[in-house]
Formats: C-alpha cells, sequence, structure tokens
C-alpha cells in the first residue's frame, strides 16, 4: 500500500501543489531572515568602512586612538611625578626655612 493515493493526473497536480506550498513556507522565511540579515550586515560595513575611497578603515582609526591615548596617559603619569617630586622640593624647602627661623628666632631668644 501506498501512503499516497493516486488515481489520476489531477491527485498528481494536487500533490505537487500540496507540496510547493508546504515547500514556500519552509523557503520564504528562510529567504527573508537572509535579506534582514543582509541589510543589517551592509549597516555595519557601512558604518565600520568610512565612506571615502582614501581613508582607512574605522579599525585602523580606533588603534591610531588607542595608541595616542595610551601616549597621552604617559605623559600625564609624567606629569604626575613632575608635579610629585616639585611638591616634595617645596615641602623641603619650607622645611629648612622653618628650621632656619626657629635656629634665628632661637638665638635671638637666647
Amino acid at each position: 500500500m501506498t501512503p499516497i493515493n493516486v488515481d489520476s493526473w489531477l491527485d498528481i497536480i494536487a500533490n505537487l501543489w500540496v507540496g510547493l506550498v508546504v515547500l514556500a513556507l519552509a523557503v520564504i522565511p528562510g529567504y527573508m531572515a537572509a535579506r534582514k540579515n543582509h541589510r543589517g550586515i551592509q549597516e555595519i560595513r557601512d558604518q565600520v568602512v568610512n565612506g571615502h575611497a582614501d581613508a582607512p578603515p574605522l579599525r585602523t582609526d580606533l588603534d591610531r586612538v588607542i595608541v595616542a591615548i595610551d601616549a597621552l596617559a604617559k605623559d600625564v603619569t609624567g606629569l604626575r611625578r613632575d608635579l610629585d617630586d616639585s611638591e616634595n622640593r617645596r615641602r623641603d624647602q619650607i622645611a629648612e626655612l622653618r628650621d632656619e627661623v626657629n635656629r634665628k628666632l632661637g638665638r635671638r631668644a637666647s
């Protein structure tokens, strides 16, 4: 016994029609999803690749920015060290001046 009872050409056409409908129900959502993904990928590509022919891609620009930020961080660290050294020198000078004033006042007082 066959699972499909085909008695005439109209049964074959009806079965083909049902098969095409089932196939369309499976293929059309996949096609629509692929089309939507393609649009999304194109939008991302437009954002990542600069619109100018001679301009580098966004990743290269980001790498340059990262290098510049690292250089700035090193510069700021150096400035902080310089300020700390300057502050320490000022504190030492103030301590020396205070000692000198105390010595002079102590000599005058005695």
